[in-house]
């Protein structure tokens, strides 16, 4: 087998996951292994039964791939191979308690490490990511830690990058560091702007040296322009140094103390930046560093800490650095996507990956599409709302019957005559109308516009009100952030989607839920996405409340009772078709409606999975 370059694969860090060395010998606790047999160079997947540590050797469980693709590949005990040693399966503890496996061999504990998953049966869940694969991810970390490669472990950097800080590095005579990172969130009209600098002094204060530099923007945070501060100031030193490295920023030296003065623990890849985290780790290790941080007060009169500011503040200035974000990785192995280096929670990165995929395909679906191009849409914004509907799982949530709606009104899949008329066409005659005004037929859009009118109820006037209650809090939510002049309030309430009159195709869609790239664009001239999202989001649910409550309980107890007059009671519902089909034949255009069944249908499981889950 040919394996991809391990530098762009597996989870960087000093080691892997090894077996637990808190198991005594001679104790039965099964744990998933990888073992690369140097005298064959093979490697075998298992469950390490018993241990021998002072031999050096274990027994081991042998199982098999099911399917030949790495993408897919899931295991099943091994029926019995050349590595079975028949002995092995007659030990008492293995005898009891591993009924499934049948073949076991024996393996070098030094050549042997533990898989780097909970789930080691299934290998491949989401990792739609460049060369690597659950499979690859995780033999490239045992490959890096068996083979024990020669590679100093700043073979990562670019070749530029790496000849340059080995050309300045700084005399022992350096005594304190001051660091400091400075960051610039996204604009309108400017990317973000994350920059480092460091200052180097000597043991009387003077300024031996100084460093300023704009960093790749991958991630962009201030937490993570201060860390690559402490690890571009650390670079920097000769071997040997002792350091003190001062900085105002509180939360990276609590940081430190959790990642750095501590042993290497596995969930520190569950943290964000633990790439920088692990180059820290790195550099005091290979260089024979000693550092101690110490907390200045920021916009104190420190005037070190002053002149680092500034220098980190004006580097902003600078080009953008030709640099890729790989050279700052000090590690021997990491995961990449896009030649970017991973440094987050992987297992969040690939659920992210693959509810934007999801989300992709979710919005090209037919029924949205049939209204207009995607880019008609705002559907991030869309998904947002979806996603705060995390009582959908609920057993107490008091109103299922609500987000139910809110989900078939979204898709156009509520049971209105249209939508009977499609799935039952033998008991919704084709020709039928609205039960209630017999003027049009009932699809989604008439629920809203239907003229019939009760003492106390009119659908078409209730819509029109609640419209304009939903405009007018959203109005009053926003005012309340930030004050604005009569000039918004006039350019608001002349936006299409609040065209309540006819209504306009962009005011039925507000009312399906489907948010309009015209009134984010709007609204993105005064507030950021995330509070435009933030401030519509209950104020769309309040409005589909009321929708719910005020026209669509009411219509169908009206379109019940307009059954029973048809003579179509449940029973009629349940039996399903006669034997032959009705004389009456379906005209063409219902067959080329936009409305689909549910079972017709299997992104609405998908879209219940995102909420029931609470899809990012």
């Amino acid at each position: 087998m040919n394996w991809p370059d391990l530098r762009y694969l597996g989870i960087v860090g000093p080691s892997p996951c090894l077996l637990d060395h808190t198991v005594k010998d001679y104790h039965f606790y099964p744990q998933w292994a990888i073992n690369l047999n140097s005298a064959t160079q093979t490697l075998s997947v298992g469950r390490v039964c018993i241990t021998y540590k002072k031999q050096d050797s274990a027994i081991m469980s042998h199982w098999l791939p099911v399917s030949s693709s790495a993408d897919e590949r899931s295991y099943n005990p091994c029926p019995g191979c050349s590595f079975n040693i028949p002995a092995l399966s007659k030990k008492s503890a293995i005898k009891q308690r591993c009924n499934s496996e049948k073949c076991f061999f024996n393996v070098i504990l030094s050549e042997t490490v533990g898989y780097p998953t909970r789930n080691a049966k299934v290998f491949a869940a989401y990792l739609p990511i460049t060369l690597s694969t659950s499979w690859s991810y995780a033999t490239s970390l045992a490959l890096v830690h068996l083979t024990k490669p020669s590679l100093p472990t700043s073979s990562a950097l670019s070749p530029s990058f790496k000849d340059k800080t080995e050309d300045d590095v700084l005399p022992l005579s350096v005594q304190s560091l001051y660091t400091d990172g400075s960051f610039h969130v996204a604009t309108d009209s400017s990317p973000p702007s994350m920059t480092s600098a460091w200052l180097a002094l000597d043991n009387d204060g003077l300024i031996l040296e100084s460093s300023s530099l704009q960093l790749p923007l991958c991630l962009p945070s201030a937490l993570r322009s201060e860390i690559y501060a402490v690890v571009l100031g650390l670079n920097a030193l000769s071997y040997g140094s002792s350091i003190s490295i001062y900085t105002d920023c509180s939360q990276l030296i609590s940081l430190w103390k959790r990642f750095v003065d501590v042993p290497f623990s596995p969930k520190l890849f569950r943290e964000h930046n633990h790439l920088l985290w692990l180059s820290i780790q790195q550099l005091v290790k290979d260089r024979n560093l000693i550092v101690d941080l110490i907390k200045v007060p920021a916009h104190g009169d420190d005037l070190y800490n002053i002149q680092v500011d500034s220098l980190a503040k004006d580097a902003h200035l600078s080009l953008q650095p030709t640099v890729s974000p790989l050279a700052f990785c000090h590690v021997l192995c990491l995961l990449t996507f896009n030649s970017l280096p991973i440094d987050m929670n992987i297992h969040h990165f690939l659920r992210s990956i693959a509810d934007a995929r999801a989300l992709l395909s979710f919005c090209s679906m037919a029924r949205f599409t049939a209204l207009g191009p995607p880019s008609l849409f705002d559907w991030a914004g869309i998904h947002f709302c979806l996603s705060q509907i995390k009582g959908f799982a609920s057993h107490k949530n008091g109103r299922p019957e609500f987000w139910i709606f809110c989900i078939k009104l979204l898709l156009d899949i509520l049971p209105t005559l249209t939508t009977l008329q499609q799935r039952k066409p033998y008991l919704y005659s084709p020709d039928w109308l609205c039960p209630q005004c017999n003027s049009a037929p009932e699809d989604l859009n008439h629920l809203w516009t239907c003229p019939y009118i009760l003492p106390e109820l009119n659908p078409c006037l209730t819509h029109r009100s609640e419209v304009i209650k939903f405009r007018d809090s959203c109005l009053s939510s926003f005012l309340s952030l930030n004050p604005l002049d009569s000039t918004f309030q006039i350019k608001f309430f002349a936006l299409d989607c609040w065209n309540y009159e006819t209504p306009s195709p962009s005011c039925l869609w507000l009312t399906r839920g489907l948010l309009s790239v015209h009134l984010m664009t709007f609204l993105k001239q005064y507030f950021s996405l995330s509070v435009i999202y933030k401030t519509i989001s209950p104020l769309l649910n309040d409005f589909q409340v009321e929708l719910y409550g005020e026209i669509w309980l009411c219509q169908n107890v009206l379109f019940h009772a307009w059954e029973e007059s048809q003579g179509i009671s449940a029973a009629s519902k349940l039996r399903g078709p006669p034997p032959k089909p009705p004389s009456t034949a379906i005209s063409s255009q219902f067959h080329n409606s936009s409305l689909a069944s549910v079972s017709q249908d299997s992104w609405i499981s998908w879209i219940s999975s995102s909420i029931i889950w609470g899809g990012s």
